[in-house]
């Protein structure tokens, strides 16, 4: 009857969006308002229209925070709202919670191909359904979380590798216990706690799982397998194992068993292999948490480092090489700029000068002067404008000594005609700067 009570309110709420003539309905329902960690919830997704659908319906990816979602089937069906029929599809799910507190079904975006009333053409809509809340408990109060399982049954296995009879000191017994809960996911069977024996080394190995979904039902199997080394001769007791579970149908707790197990350990006179025999199963035993621990390393980076790594290498190495190429296209402008200036001539003509090379000093002279800005393009003007008397006096000497073969003259100082001629051009240069900061005037001197 409550039941029923809550699908007519739920009609009355649901998201109804009309366009040309369409009538479209859908909404979210849940067969628990509250439940346990772990305890399955079935979500139902519907949707309706007053004609029918034209294509397959995109519910999407269903995400809840702090909840498993698992997908079961699609159910399609008719149902009276307002007085009229209408066509639709019930999509349904699971949902297992883990965590306590509130979770939200979050709101929906569907999207549908419908044809208007009269029409046979699909048009594209897109409707939405409400958000629902549900409130999840948490373990109750006198339970070990640690050992919490939700469930509709459970059923228990246990085998040994070999028989217990005839067991002696440095034998090795391995034990499996599977553990098939219907209801649940492997995510939620806790993880079996061995309990330590005196006498008796325990080795735990990597669990298996497993998952069984049908179009109805989805049940999971968790299979834990240890080995025991017997280290001392005697009666050994293991301990009994309990599993106790809550059942969501009659909302009641059970209790499985699987009783203490008594062993007799005889003496074994070969005691030298039980040290290898322990040093190989710790071995064995650490080898899985070695392999789960270690992350997958790039030259010593992770995935995600390297990724980083590589990425800002490429940016750096592209803005290197562009500014290179600025550089470069910047010097390589300067340079040339430099090899038609008049400081290029210049440093030839000095260069000339150092290696005491009379006939290229003055080869390069002519060509300097032609570089100059003055009236006269000859170094004759130069020298008479601008030329020191010590410049003057050794140029004479170099020209008497080139030209005149009466000449007397026998050596001429080309150090000095460096050094005069330097403080020449530094004349000459300082007044082609005051000459040119006056060019902005508006009756400059000339």
């Amino acid at each position: 009857m409550v039941d029923k009570l809550k699908h007519i309110v739920l009609v009355f709420f649901v998201s109804c969006i009309q366009s040309y003539g369409q009538n479209f309905v859908s909404y979210v329902s849940v067969n628990h308002e509250s439940a346990y960690i772990g305890q399955p919830i079935q979500l139902t997704v519907s949707v309706y229209t007053n004609t029918w659908f034209t294509s397959g319906i995109d519910v999407g990816n269903i995400q809840v925070e702090g909840a498993l979602t698992v997908y079961f089937r699609s159910v399609s069906n008719s149902r009276d709202f307002s007085g009229k029929k209408y066509a639709g599809v019930d999509f349904i799910y699971n949902i297992f919670p883990t965590k306590a507190g509130e979770i939200i079904i979050p709101e929906l975006t569907i999207h549908v191909e419908s044809p208007k009333p009269g029409d046979y053409k699909g048009l594209k809509h897109v409707i939405k359904t409400k958000q629902k809340s549900i409130n999840i408990n948490d373990v109750p109060v006198g339970y070990d979380p640690n050992n919490w399982l939700v469930s509709s049954s459970l059923n228990i296995t246990e085998k040994w590798n070999i028989s217990l009879n005839n067991v002696k000191v440095g034998d090795v017994l391995q034990r499996t216990i599977s553990r098939s809960a219907a209801g649940t996911l492997p995510e939620f069977i806790p993880a079996q706690q061995w309990n330590s024996v005196q006498g008796v080394s325990i080795y735990p190995t990597r669990p298996k799982t497993e998952t069984h979904k049908s179009k109805t039902a989805v049940s999971a199997k968790r299979i834990e397998t240890v080995n025991y080394l017997f280290e001392k001769e005697g009666e050994i007791i293991l301990p009994k194992i309990e599993f106790i579970y809550w059942n969501f149908y009659n909302k009641k707790f059970f209790k499985k068993v699987i009783d203490s197990t008594v062993i007799q350990v005889a003496p074994n006179a070969d005691l030298e292999m039980l040290a290898s025999i322990k040093k190989q199963l710790e071995q064995d035993n650490q080898e899985p948490e070695l392999l789960e621990d270690k992350p997958f390393l790039i030259f010593g980076f992770t995935l995600k480092q390297f990724l980083l790594i590589t990425i800002l290498c490429v940016i750096g190495f592209y803005i290197l090489i562009r500014l290179i190429k600025r550089i470069f296209n910047y010097s390589k402008k300067r340079y040339e700029k430099y090899l038609d200036s008049e400081k290029y001539y210049f440093n030839k003509v000095s260069k000339s000068l150092k290696h005491n090379d009379a006939h290229t000093f003055m080869r390069h002279l002519t060509v300097w002067t032609l570089r100059l800005n003055i009236n006269e393009h000859n170094f004759d003007y130069f020298l008479k404008t601008y030329g020191t008397q010590e410049l003057k006096s050794e140029y004479q000497n170099l020209k008497i000594k080139l030209y005149d073969s009466r000449s007397k003259v026998t050596t001429v100082n080309y150090q000095s005609i460096l050094i005069s001629l330097k403080a020449s051009r530094k004349k000459y240069l300082t007044k082609s700067i005051k000459h040119k900061s006056y060019s902005g005037w508006l009756n400059p001197i000339n």
